[in-house]
């Protein structure tokens, strides 16, 4: 029988969880290594779906103007660079931008254009004058709103790059992204996914219905560390209600 180790924490190795398993449905050690790619196929799926932290990294910009999605990335949540006061200010995703050649390093040399869209242009035709200003009539149309926008990408994750428009001025972007389980010796478990690996485990073996998989799933998510109400946003929340200010 595997061995357990009883200490508890906020992380238990993935192989304690399997030795439970073992010990709950009475199996032997030659059940261990299914165990254990089961319970790891349970760990990819959880943390996929509700138990995964978000890793955030600073990426530089490739001289093509494209940026590496890292190697472990299952998916990504934001793209942006750093203002002064350390927060994440979003780029704006553009379709329009094309993947041409986005992994040739001369991809910016193979962006001919066939079409000149300059703004300068499209204000000088005559067909069209909806702004006055200083004596004369320009033509706005098309030419967006006034939310300001520090740049725009568009991922394209089947190559695993970002790619950026010609004219992107900054050296690099901070990605924040799910990441895929990472081993060292055994991977490491958030322990509240213990039953709900143990339940995924005895559910593919055929030994419990796969609603309880998931009745342990939603068990564990309630009690995920961002999952539930803490004393101090409950205090910052009376605080902030009971400050000097007009009441309306």
């Amino acid at each position: 029988m595997a061995s357990i180790n009883p200490n508890t924490g906020m992380y238990v190795p993935l192989k304690t969880i399997v030795a439970y398993f073992l010990d709950e449905y009475n199996k032997s050690d030659g059940d261990q290594d299914q165990a254990w790619i089961l319970g790891f196929r349970a760990l990819t799926k959880l943390n996929q779906q509700i138990a995964a932290e978000p890793k955030t990294v600073r990426l530089p910009l490739l001289p093509n103007k494209t940026v590496q999605i890292p190697s472990d990335c299952i998916s990504w949540s934001k793209i942006g660079l750093l203002n002064t006061h350390g927060e994440v200010v979003t780029l704006k995703i553009n379709n329009g931008l094309t993947t041409f050649r986005d992994n040739n390093p001369n991809r910016l040399e193979d962006l001919t254009p066939n079409i000149n869209d300059s703004v300068v242009a499209l204000g000088g035709t005559p067909l069209f004058l909806n702004y006055f200003y200083n004596d004369g009539y320009y033509n706005l149309f098309g030419l967006g709103g006034g939310l300001i926008q520090y740049g725009e990408c568009r991922v394209d994750e089947r190559n695993g790059v970002i790619l950026m428009p010609a004219d992107f001025k900054y050296r690099d972007i901070i990605f924040e992204y799910i990441s895929s389980p990472e081993r060292d010796g055994d991977y490491v478990v958030p322990t509240v996914l213990t039953e709900a690996i143990i339940a995924f485990i005895a559910w593919k073996m055929k030994l419990a219905p796969r609603e309880i998989f998931y009745a342990e799933a939603v068990e564990a998510r309630r009690s995920l560390p961002k999952k539930r109400a803490t004393l101090q946003e409950i205090n910052q929340v009376i605080r902030e209600s009971e400050s000097m200010k007009l009441r309306s």
